[in-house]
């Protein structure tokens, strides 16, 4: 049974059960503070809940603190998904996968020879780009006529799949999570849901989209994507692939995650056309994918 959130008043109160979300609550009980995270729906409802899971750098030139920031991120993300795996006995989907990303054109190639001089400066001996004459692994050939990037700083992981096992680490460690209880206002030490007032010297809100609404800004606007899973078995330890906006990435159980779209409708959880070319995309990326169900 569930404490009553009424009767105390926690350190930090966490809204929002995504990845954002726990990952924050975590950290904040492992510095000695008593934490509640609560999800208006379930853990990793949002986009957290989602399929595709590729966690790729932006490219390394124009370096940036926001650059460095997601350096620092996936350096540390091995020994992090070990952890909670281990705390849970739990799969997460992570692996060290790097990402192969091919050349259709001179100039393009030119460019990435570029950039591997800013990954040789800001990725030191962490991660390689490389750029190769000839498409590797299970990139298509014909995508790739100038070749094609390996870099390695890339990973996956399975997002629904990383979700339950972070909630489980949360719990584990003495984070209270709970779901389905929505946050309706926030004011200062106290968030009104619909279990009554839940009182927190310090409140995090990580709540995606809903979090606009929460926080008064009327203006925010939230995007969405859609994207497929394909029944296909990618080699051992395949990068994942990304070329014109699209990712395949492989999943466990012999499954390969595309994706996605980039919308601001929120009518219906359904897929449209505008999956259409994100699959035909994808099917031309990779043989294994042509006429993967």
């Amino acid at each position: 049974m569930a404490s009553a959130i009424g009767n105390r008043t926690w350190d930090v109160a966490v809204i929002g059960a995504g990845v954002w979300g726990l990952a924050t609550a975590r950290a904040a009980r492992t510095r000695g503070f008593s934490v509640i995270a609560v999800d208006a729906e379930r853990v990793g409802a949002g986009a957290s809940g989602g399929i595709v899971g590729a966690l790729s750098p932006h490219v390394p030139e124009r370096w940036n603190g926001k650059k460095a920031f997601q350096f620092r991120a996936l350096q540390m993300a091995p020994d992090y998904w070990r952890a909670v795996e281990a705390a849970t006995g739990l799969p997460t989907g992570f692996a060290a996968s790097g990402r192969l990303m091919p050349l259709p054109d001179a100039a393009t190639r030119a460019l990435a020879e570029e950039r591997a001089a800013g990954a040789s400066e800001h990725w030191g001996e962490v991660a390689r780009w490389q750029v190769l004459d000839t498409a590797p692994g299970w990139l298509a050939p014909e995508v790739a006529p100038f070749g094609a990037v390996h870099e390695t700083l890339s990973a996956r992981l399975f997002p629904r799949a990383a979700c339950a096992a972070l909630a489980g680490a949360a719990r584990a460690e003495g984070v209270e999570v709970r779901e389905g209880l929505p946050a309706h206002r926030i004011a200062p030490g106290e968030v009104t849901t619909s279990e009554g007032p839940l009182r927190a010297r310090h409140i995090v809100i990580a709540a995606g989209f809903a979090g606009f609404r929460l926080l008064g800004i009327a203006k925010g606007k939230g995007v969405k994507g859609q994207a497929a899973l394909l029944r296909a078995e990618a080699p051992e330890g395949a990068p994942l692939i990304y070329a014109d906006g699209v990712y395949a990435v492989p999943q466990p159980g012999g499954l390969v995650a595309v994706g996605s779209t980039s919308e601001n409708r929120f009518s219906h959880d359904g897929t449209d056309s505008l999956l259409d070319p994100v699959i035909e995309t994808a099917r031309a990326l990779s043989p294994l994918l042509a006429r993967a169900e």
